[in-house]
């Protein structure tokens, strides 16, 4: 039973993940080189995995929220 709720969670966790800039570019509507300048910047909460830029759509979308509700 816990296998099953391991696995289901870490389903949903893959579907949240994004790997690599270009595809959190795609997510925001911009491009990579704004991806790592917000990065760089902290002012998204993305993260690295490696070399490699990560992030979470749903933290991505309640930090744009709270960054236009400002």
């Amino acid at each position: 039973m816990m296998d099953d709720q391991a696995a289901q969670q870490a389903d949903r966790l893959a579907d949240d993940l994004l790997n690599g800039a270009g595809e959190i570019a795609e997510f925001l509507g911009t491009n990579p080189r704004e991806v790592y300048w917000l990065a760089k910047t902290k002012r998204l909460p993305i993260g690295r995995l490696g070399r490699k830029l990560i992030a979470s759509r749903n933290q991505l979308r309640r930090a744009a929220k709270a960054l236009t509700a400002a």
